[in-house]
């Protein structure tokens, strides 16, 4: 008995470690890149249409909002037949503005804190102010959102409680630069991780739950039908996709593809193939249907499923693979690289393509593995992962690397100790 109580205890114990354990912050960054990129994307498409769904000019005024989301008057059924005559309260700074000007510049906002957030500059800061954008967005105009939409809606909302800023983002980089961050490792709490793989899984299983309740996807023709819908088609598809035996291989391929993502995604030997079925099937979807940014937005989550160690140990096993391409950077002569920069460099390269060494020359130069000259500018922030964020402001990388240097001195010996006449005569 005691035996038992003792698995239990150390089975506990495995499954607090999971949730609230420690780790690295790789695949949080990682994913706020993803998703804010899709979300960047996603705002940039309203754009254009503006006028038409944010404003009362357009085909959703303000009352119609009103009316569509249960704001004045609407019942909410649960558990069969039970009523409750309330309704939610809603976050929306939008609600009521008529103004056009005001609504136009709160969009503008939120999309600049998406950029923000997305190369990780005032990361915490940018995702609330991003969540609490795109929560007041969605709620001014719900008619025209898709699953796509919602997922952006909750995925930019996990950003603004979780320490997305601790790895693969200029905050970092801007802080190991200054000095205010030790290099290194960072161990930061895993449990908003944890959170967004498990909704995403909880997404998948729903979604199974409701198909099964209809005949069409159980009998296998399901997709038959979506591929008639006209209003989704984007690209050709071959005929022989959309018949028989196809039709049931896509169908119940799919129930199994995500069924799969729900469950045996989190049993590490199948996890690259699960997933790897889900890009396959994203990516169809993402081909031949008309669901702006859906795939892309669901897909971005698909990192979380990877510790960060997991990550940053493929990318050191990529880098690996491509040493041929790798370079080596030579410094001007009597020259060295500031510890704080030295380690923002090395941040930057999560590759490992770039090695700075002491160089004889008074200009800067760089040799690739073969011994051929490159540009030590171009070259260094073309493999340095971290440094592709520079590329929209001419010479920012040149800079940094020229300020990334002093004066190398030598080794200055320490003066000898002084002795006094008396001892010395000792």
């Amino acid at each position: 008995m005691a035996g038992i109580w003792r698995e239990i205890s150390v089975g506990f114990r495995q499954l607090d470690e999971y949730w609230f354990g420690y780790g690295s912050p790789v695949s949080l960054g990682l994913m706020r890149i993803f998703i804010g990129i899709a979300t960047f994307l996603n705002l940039l498409i309203t754009f254009s249409e503006f006028d038409d769904w944010y404003t009362e000019h357009g085909f959703v005024p303000q009352v119609a909002v009103d009316h569509y989301s249960g704001t004045l008057s609407r019942s909410y059924w649960f558990f069969g037949q039970h009523t409750l005559p309330f309704t939610f309260p809603r976050l929306n700074f939008l609600a009521y503005i008529t103004d056009s000007r005001i609504t136009f510049a709160f969009w503008v906002i939120t999309l600049i804190a998406c950029l923000t957030m997305t190369i990780g500059l005032w990361s915490r800061t940018s995702a609330i102010v991003l969540a609490l954008g795109i929560i007041s967005i969605h709620h001014r105009n719900s008619i025209i959102l898709h699953g796509g939409d919602t997922l952006q809606r909750v995925a930019v909302m996990y950003m603004a409680l979780a320490p997305c800023g601790k790895a693969c983002s200029l905050d970092r980089l801007i802080g190991l630069w200054k000095g205010n961050i030790k290099p290194g490792p960072v161990l930061v709490s895993l449990w908003p991780q944890r959170l967004i793989t498990f909704n995403l899984a909880l997404v998948y299983f729903t979604t199974v739950w409701h198909k099964w309740a209809g005949s069409l996807w159980k009998n296998g023709t399901a997709t038959w039908y979506t591929a008639r819908l006209n209003e989704f088609k984007r690209f050709w598809v071959p005929d022989f996709v959309n018949q028989l035996p196809m039709v049931k291989l896509t169908t119940w391929g799919t129930l199994a593809t995500e069924l799969a993502m729900a469950t045996l995604v989190f049993y590490k030997p199948f996890r690259k193939y699960v997933l790897f079925a889900g890009l396959m099937m994203h990516g169809f979807i993402e081909y031949s249907m008309n669901i702006p940014l859906f795939s892309l937005s669901i897909c971005s989550l698909y990192i979380t499923f990877y510790e960060g160690e997991e990550v940053t140990a493929w990318a050191q096993r990529v880098g690996q693979r491509l040493k041929r391409y790798a370079i080596t950077v030579l410094l001007p002569e009597q020259a060295k690289l500031k510890p704080q920069a030295a380690a923002m460099l090395t941040a930057a390269d999560p590759l490992g393509m770039v090695s700075y060494k002491s160089g004889a020359a008074p200009a800067w130069q760089a040799q690739d593995a073969g011994g051929r000259k490159r540009n030590p500018f171009v070259s260094s922030r073309l493999r340095s992962v971290g440094a592709w964020v520079t590329y929209p402001v001419p010479g920012l990388w040149r800079r940094l690397l020229e300020h990334s240097v002093v004066p190398d001195e030598g080794e200055v010996e320490a003066p000898l100790p002084r002795v006094s006449k008396a001892k010395a005569r000792r």
